[in-house]
């Protein structure tokens, strides 16, 4: 059952709780006008973003309290921000009215199925992506088509076979750091995704079919 009251409130720990405040800063700051689509389901917060660089990033939290029904609601990202509120132990998130989301969210990443894991180390993939982020700043001051320059680099295989574009998005959103944490690049009909201690990022090669899950990244 999809659950949609604007009255709805979610309990988080509170550690927790400042994990996801400080992640829709991040996705409220790259795009302001952005969307997010909350899904709760049993003892696990999802929040799943399109953010400008056709790839759904996703970030899956634990609840203090378990929900009895499903729920599956996308509003602005600034207005779900709005609704976190630190209390004694832990965060409250009183979600907003359900808005008209963002069409790159209308079909979530699937849960099973993926295939062909390559591992590697945090660390060792942001010198990359931190190189590609420094030429398009300095190649963007004089090209005509920034556009054109944005696609030629973020569509580069990097790690795993991933496009450059899931890096950076990833890096953006602080799910790649320069540590020694793991990250593993994973593929699947229709998909690839990258995944970090500390959340997901995902791109689609063709139309998902499955039905996604909400596994806690830890």
């Amino acid at each position: 059952m999809t659950t949609s009251s604007a009255l709805l409130t979610l309990a988080l720990p509170a550690h927790e709780g400042r994990l996801l405040a400080a992640h829709l800063d991040r996705l409220a700051s790259w795009d302001p006008t952005g969307h997010v689509r909350i899904v709760a389901r049993a003892g696990a917060i999802g929040v799943y973003a399109a953010p400008p660089m056709r790839v759904i990033s996703f970030v899956a939290l634990p609840l203090r309290d378990p929900v009895t029904e499903e729920v599956d609601v996308s509003a602005r990202t600034a207005q779900v921000r709005q609704g976190l509120e630190a209390t004694a132990g832990a965060t409250e998130l009183c979600l907003p009215e359900p808005a008209v989301g963002s069409p790159g969210l209308a079909m979530l990443p699937p849960a099973e199925g993926w295939q062909l894991p390559i591992h590697g180390v945090s660390g060792d993939v942001v010198p990359g992506v931190d190189e590609a982020i420094a030429e398009f700043r300095r190649r963007s001051t004089s090209v005509v088509d920034p556009q054109a320059l944005a696609e030629q680099i973020w569509g580069r295989p990097s790690f795993g076979g991933l496009p450059l574009r899931v890096l950076h998005a990833a890096r953006r959103l602080g799910f790649l750091t320069d540590d020694a944490s793991r990250v593993t690049a994973c593929t699947m009909t229709g998909w690839k995704r990258l995944t970090t201690v500390r959340g997901q990022v995902f791109v689609r090669t063709s139309t998902p079919t499955q039905r996604p899950d909400l596994s806690v990244v830890r």
